[in-house]
């Protein structure tokens, strides 16, 4: 096996879903256009990728077991301990399982406007088995874990554990917070909405659906700008995720924007025009109905900067600095400390990402703010594998800290809060070893764990309503005098 294949199996895991998508969503004429153009893509790449870097079994053997792990303590199947958030993953399984697609909502109304991409294949092998299929769930879940997570692995030198502590950038905040709360000490006042960033790992166990895109875009990316590949080719992976993860979908497709430009200009204006047709033109082409169909919503998100929400300006203040300005910092330091070990990788992607993440979390989008929560996903991906590389090609990655100079020990106060946030990961882990469905049934008296059920509810608008809000569960209802209702939608 190597890259080229990896790559190759990437882009067809994401594929799949979005041929099911413009097959039961769009109108024939939609679905004879944008499938044959869909397929010439992927078939574009199986001409033109290079081989790439070589892959032995032992790191399939090792990837598919860290996989199992990450799958396992996702929450996914109900088998370890599961977020909140699965009682709208599992009534979605439900809602596809048991009604006719595209779902409408009333029946006869409009389309409903979500992106289903990580949903649909679990529930086309529920329609044909005629059951809801547990076992589909969990081993799609499981392949697209094992994808997004072989990317890391590969730009890490292959060490599995810092794949697990890359995964877990984001969450020093978070640290800090729960430390000094047991000592009655808060940095802020909680309000409705959050102005803050999770890591990877902690995003995996609520939105597991985002999670696995948000890794193969951004491991795809940077494994090309490692080994001097054309970053376009990690593209048509950006497109076919927004069926899966509209925000992250975003942020990566105005990061690679960015790249393209700076390439051109770079390249004195000159390029071959075939290649970004292909590449570059028809993939932007064929997103065009998803953004369609995802601008449909009956009611808009709630969105504006976050200061128009806010009387209290110096809370909200502490609660950006805390959050978004303290995560920035150490980020920004962290590199530029362990960029003398290894400088493969170009800072200037790296700080373009930390602008980016500054401005997103200045403009609210959701009711708890979900753009910037699962919008930065794949960008910490790229983060903590900026961060993480250069430990990676070192035998003692702790001389790293030792060899700080003794007048810079402020260097390693940062690298340390840097890594401290794998505290949050170690104290998931620990939950989903003590709260699984092994421990309730040997050890009853002591562990209480029910499986979120698929079928509490008869459609996911209802369980919106009822567990989130009207205002939210009204977002998931289609408009019937929107263009992709009047002219893109399937009429099935």
């Amino acid at each position: 096996m190597n890259s080229r294949q990896l790559h190759l199996l990437s882009a067809g895991y994401l594929l799949l879903p979005n041929l099911v998508f413009f097959y039961y969503w769009f109108n024939t004429i939609v679905a004879c256009i944008a499938i044959p153009l869909l397929l010439l893509v992927y078939a574009y790449q199986v001409r033109t990728l290079p081989i790439g870097q070589s892959i032995r079994r032992k790191d399939v053997s090792i990837v598919a077991a860290f996989a199992l792990f990450i799958t396992l303590i996702s929450g996914v199947s109900g088998l370890c301990h599961q977020t909140f958030d699965y009682w709208a993953h599992n009534t979605k399984h439900y809602d596809l399982f048991v009604h006719d697609w595209p779902l409408k909502m009333p029946e006869r109304g409009p389309n409903v406007s979500y992106y289903f991409g990580y949903y649909v294949v679990p529930g086309l092998v529920s329609k044909i088995t005629h059951q809801l299929s547990e076992s589909a769930i969990f081993i799609w879940t499981y392949l697209g874990f094992f994808l997004g997570l072989f990317w890391i692995y590969l730009i890490l030198n292959r060490k599995i554990v810092l794949v697990l502590l890359a995964l877990t950038i984001g969450d020093t905040a978070h640290v800090l917070k729960t430390f000094f709360a047991k000592f009655s000490v808060h940095f802020y006042d909680y309000q409705d909405f959050g102005v803050e960033i999770w890591s990877n790992f902690e995003n995996l166990l609520w939105v597991p659906n985002q999670s696995i895109p948000s890794f193969i875009m951004a491991g795809m990316l940077v494994f090309a700008l490692k080994y001097r590949q054309d970053v376009e080719d990690s593209f048509f992976a950006i497109v076919l995720s927004f069926w899966w993860a509209v925000f992250p979908a975003l942020t990566m497709s105005l990061l690679m924007v960015i790249i393209v430009i700076r390439n051109f200009i770079l390249s004195h204006y000159r390029r071959n025009w075939y290649t970004f047709i292909l590449k570059l033109v028809v993939p932007a082409l064929i997103v065009l109905p998803p953004l369609f169909y995802f601008s449909s919503h009956q009611q808009v998100p709630i969105s504006g900067f976050i200061w128009t929400f806010r009387e209290d300006h110096v809370n909200t203040f502490k609660e950006f600095a805390t959050n978004i300005g303290l995560n920035l910092f150490l980020f920004f330091l962290a590199r530029r400390y362990l960029s003398q070990y290894s400088q493969i990788l170009p800072d200037y992607l790296f700080n373009t990402i930390l602008v980016l993440i500054l401005f997103f979390s200045l403009y609210r989008m959701g009711k708890v703010n979900d753009f910037l929560f699962r919008g930065p996903m794949p960008y910490l991906v790229i983060i903590g594998s900026y961060l993480f590389e250069p430990l990676s090609i070192l035998t003692k990655p702790i001389r790293i800290v030792k060899e700080v100079p003794g007048k810079s020990q402020f260097i390693t106060i940062c690298l340390l809060l840097v890594f401290s946030s794998c505290f949050i990961a170690i104290g998931r882990i620990i939950r989903a070893v003590r709260v699984n469905q092994l421990t309730a049934y040997y050890f009853p008296k002591n562990v209480t764990f029910t499986p979120v059920p698929y079928n509490a509810y008869p459609n996911t608008y209802l369980v919106l309503k009822e567990r989130w809000t009207l205002r939210e569960a009204n977002q998931y209802l289609g408009k019937s005098d929107s263009i992709y209702e009047q002219y893109l939608a399937s009429k099935k």
